[in-house]
């Protein structure tokens, strides 16, 4: 653990890990088909024998679902009903994505190819659709009993040759953001953006930059001079490289921010309840490596050592104390749970 600048110290203590009989694919933290939460939340943990399991400290690992398709790629809880309890969107490698309401299958459909990534898009107007992105490079969207539209990214970036595809090859969607970003006008706009099989892996939006960071990138920046440091009120989104290197979009254009150092998997945004209006979000990251690297306006603040590839990473609320802990699924089939601490000095 490292101190940064306003001289406080992020450390991370594990609370509890559990070893499973199953591969870990991916991982939510919620309470579904619950309209009211009357205890802590469970680890819903998709696995490779498209079972999803549910997890809690206080009872031994259960089966909460059997979708009676293929491995589990994609866990989504969300409302999806409008009832007021977390319904849970499932996609398998078999391209079918499966929604359950009220521990019942609402409706399942199929994609055709294996789904990789799941998503909630919503507009400025207050609707939502899911996204869901396939390997072979297409974008369906949805709603639990209607098709909207369906897009081949792939298809799309080769003709504005904005990649490299010759022949049949088609990049997969890696991950995808819903997100509310500035137009150049300084107007909100709801944005869906798309990470395709290119140079980075995941992404993630928040407040990581400051004033004094921006200076360094943009480059007809009229403050540039100044010595003035603020957290930038508008989100920016970030990148993880496989080349171990994080990017952040700014105005549409990306540039490379900090080094982690290892080929990167998972990154996601981290806001400790403790720390100040003003302080940026932090990003964890994870890849080939047997660490977790949790990072401050570009530097190193925390590392977390494990004992395998952290392969599925999320926060949440599991104990009910009104903060977030940190779950690690691990390539050993371990599930390890983390709680934090920010001392200042």
């Amino acid at each position: 653990m490292n101190s940064f600048e306003n001289k406080s110290i992020l450390k991370f203590q594990k609370l509890w890990s559990n070893k499973l009989s199953d591969s870990i694919n991916c991982l939510a933290v919620g309470k579904p088909f619950l309209e009211e939460l009357s205890e802590e939340n469970d680890i819903l943990i998709g696995t490779t024998a498209g079972r999803v399991l549910i997890l809690n400290q206080t009872k031994p690992v259960e089966g909460l679902l059997e979708t009676k398709g293929g491995s589990i790629q994609s866990i989504l809880l969300h409302d999806l009903t409008g009832f007021g309890a977390l319904d849970l969107a499932v996609g398998d490698c078999d391209g079918i994505v499966t929604l359950f309401s009220r521990q019942q299958i609402l409706s399942k459909r199929d994609l055709g190819s294996a789904i990789t990534d799941l998503n909630i898009h919503s507009d400025l107007a207050g609707g939502c659709e899911i996204i869901a992105g396939d390997i072979n490079g297409s974008l369906t969207s949805f709603q639990q009993h209607d098709a909207l539209w369906k897009i081949n990214i792939a298809e799309e970036s080769a003709k504005l040759a904005t990649l490299g595809v010759t022949g049949r090859k088609s990049p997969s969607i890696r991950c995808t953001l819903s997100t509310i970003l500035k137009d150049r006008f300084g107007l909100d706009m709801a944005c869906l953006l798309d990470i395709i099989n290119s140079f980075a892996k995941r992404n993630s939006f928040g407040n990581f930059l400051n004033s004094k960071d921006l200076r360094r990138f943009k480059v007809n920046d009229h403050n540039k001079k100044s010595t003035e440091s603020h957290k930038l009120n508008h989100q920016q989104v970030l990148m993880a490289g496989k080349d171990g290197n994080v990017y952040i979009m700014i105005d549409f254009e990306i540039f490379q921010w900090f080094k982690v150092g290892f080929c990167l998997e998972k990154i996601v945004r981290f806001r400790p309840s403790a720390l100040d209006e003003n302080e940026t979000d932090m990003v964890i990251c994870t890849g080939h490596s047997n660490e977790v690297l949790i990072y401050q306006n570009g530097e190193q603040i925390c590392r977390i050592r494990t004992s395998d590839w952290p392969h599925a990473i999320t926060l949440g609320d599991i104990n009910a104390d009104g903060q977030d802990e940190l779950v690690l699924g691990l390539l050993d089939q371990t599930i390890e749970v983390y709680e934090w601490e920010i001392n200042k000095t």
